[in-house]
């Protein structure tokens, strides 16, 4: 086959400015230019890529056997000693009832109503020094206060009030009404037995939810 026939046959070549030297250019000119190599396939290989390192480190930490056991040997200890604090035999809680309601007296409505000293606000707020609706020997009746509020008339150390004090019931756990109530009838001066967790919740599943007391409801306490 001559030189002209195979000029004939390479594509893009002008057979008659067809020459060694243009072919030699061509050839170059072409491996210059960037492969048009699809996106899809680079990044199936490198997902590819990536599973097989995921999967042999993977492998290594929970299936590689005895031989690798020493080197995740700490969080393993560390996972058991969490477990044995779990697992742990746990006695009664023991609460500080005092502490807790002295917290709570200053962060609830209380201190607003019943003012700093327990004195109250005349003609507005009863005093909770020396009330007989907290210094009583049965914790029962401030307890039943606490939870379920009061509303109406009230006589507190012969002085007449008549307001709406809200129920506490249902933000506050057993042993924070406990130690409310603990706190208001040691404090001040004041000097009464303490209220424990057990003893609101023996009055919580007694009373229920129910409305607001009134004055009325809670005088047999007083008798």
């Amino acid at each position: 086959m001559s030189e002209d026939s195979q000029n004939k046959n390479l594509p893009g070549i002008d057979e008659g400015r067809a020459s060694d030297e243009s072919i030699v250019k061509t050839h170059a000119r072409i491996r210059r230019e960037p492969s048009n190599a699809s996106p899809v396939l680079f990044f199936t290989s490198m997902a590819l890529i990536t599973v097989l390192i995921f999967g042999w480190f993977y492998f290594r930490r929970y299936m590689g056997g005895e031989e690798n056991t020493q080197i995740y040997l700490h969080e393993r200890s560390d996972i058991a000693l969490y477990q044995s604090w779990v697992d742990r035999p746990r006695g009664p809680i023991v609460y500080d009832y005092y502490a807790i309601g002295e917290d709570l007296y200053t962060r609830q409505a209380c201190i607003g109503c019943h003012m700093p000293d327990g004195q109250g606000k005349p003609g507005e707020f009863p005093p909770l020094v020396g009330s007989e609706y907290v210094i009583l020997e049965d914790p029962t009746l401030p307890t039943k206060i606490l939870l379920s509020g009061l509303i109406g008339p009230i006589t507190v150390k012969g002085n007449e009030y008549n307001g709406n004090m809200p129920a506490y019931g249902g933000g506050l756990k057993d042993h924070e009404i406990a130690g409310l109530v603990t706190y208001i009838r040691n404090t001040w001066g004041n000097e009464a037995s303490e209220t424990t967790a057990d003893d609101v919740a023996a009055v919580r599943a007694k009373i229920g939810q129910r409305p607001q007391w009134t004055a009325e409801e809670l005088a047999s306490y007083l008798d």
